[in-house]
């Protein structure tokens, strides 16, 4: 048995990530101590922020050092075991980062939690749709979104893991949803799919007058997963008494020391509007009420969604570069090993 990692080489010049900032070593799977056990890993899954582990570090970290292993959140399964607590075929979530194996006490050691397998529902869609998206998702709508019936939200990176979710759930909860992606394949699957009332493909141009053709009465909600110019043109638009949610700034992860300003920020006065950040990791405790409420829209078919799957551990420079610039559909994994089919 051997174990395959992919190594920081460089720093992407520009925030631009290609090949040449990694490097793949193989070793020998390591060996597990007392209280430790060997995670055979599944899928990782590759999000905008993983920019921040290779330019910034992120919420106050430091980037990853050349001969770093490359961080990224995974599932995958227990083979081997010397804690009672964490049995072999337990599955489990964390941050496992680009390699085959990881060794973990499930604590301080690259911590994990457990997941708990869910009938109708895949192993890869347990990572996201009932993960950190729909949770993400789910909070963010309950506990900022506050949607009444007939508001008009927009969603910025509206065909991505939380995007997709979000809109979802928001036409259920009777809002008129916008949605803003980057090609028109997004597009057409968030109006003919997912049932959004519009969509804006944001590389055509134009954006704040197309959500003012889309959105005579004004933006109600906000929710942004892009920052940047994309936040200017909705905020331009706001209705009275509108809410703002900043959940993700994907053009701005390679700027995480010198972010964009808002320039429509004083709206905020005019419209008596309400801006506000927003971390999932904030809601830990309530994770299985997040869960609970989507698990069973998953199984009926209910709450739709899609996936972009790299087969093999090697692709995955490649799915994070697709990941950042926009050339990818659905949720973007790689999978590595069958182990938790």
């Amino acid at each position: 048995m051997e174990n395959s990692r992919w190594l920081v080489a460089s720093r992407p010049a520009d925030g631009i990530v290609t090949g040449q900032n990694f490097r793949m070593e193989t070793s020998p799977v390591p060996e597990i101590g007392e209280g430790e056990f060997l995670i055979e890993i599944a899928y990782s899954i590759v999000t905008p922020p993983l920019l921040m582990w290779l330019t910034t570090g992120g919420m106050g970290g430091k980037p990853l050092t050349p001969g770093s292993l490359m961080r990224c959140g995974g599932m995958g399964s227990i083979v081997k075991s010397n804690n009672p607590a964490w049995p072999v075929g337990q599955l489990v979530n964390g941050d496992l980062g680009w390699q085959k194996y990881a060794v973990s006490n499930g604590a301080d050691k690259t911590p994990v939690v457990k997941v708990t397998r869910r009938d109708g529902v895949s192993t890869s869609a347990l990572m996201h749709v009932l993960g950190s998206g729909g949770r993400t998702a789910y909070f963010g709508l309950t506990e900022f979104c506050r949607p009444k019936l007939g508001d008009t939200m927009v969603i910025s990176g509206a065909a991505g893991n939380v995007g997709s979710i979000l809109a979802q759930l928001a036409r259920m909860q009777g809002c008129r949803v916008i949605g803003i992606a980057g090609s028109q394949r997004k597009c057409d699957w968030l109006t003919g799919e997912l049932g959004c009332d519009g969509a804006i493909n944001y590389k055509d141009g134009g954006l704040a007058e197309k959500l003012a053709a889309l959105c005579p009465k004004g933006i109600d909600i906000f929710f942004d997963n892009v920052g940047g110019e994309t936040l200017d043109a909705a905020m331009g638009q706001l209705a009275q008494g509108a809410r703002v949610v900043l959940c993700g700034a994907t053009s701005q992860y390679s700027h995480d020391s010198d972010w964009y300003a808002p320039k429509n920020y004083f709206n905020l006065v005019y419209k008596q509007a309400t801006m506000s950040g927003f971390y999932v990791g904030n809601f830990a405790a309530r994770y299985e009420e997040a869960v609970s409420r989507l698990a069973p829209m998953v199984v009926s078919g209910t709450l739709k969604y899609a996936e972009d799957i790299h087969d093999g551990l090697e692709k995955a420079p490649v799915a994070l570069g697709n990941t950042l610039s926009g050339d990818h559909f659905g949720v973007q994994l790689v999978k590595i090993s069958n182990v938790a089919d």
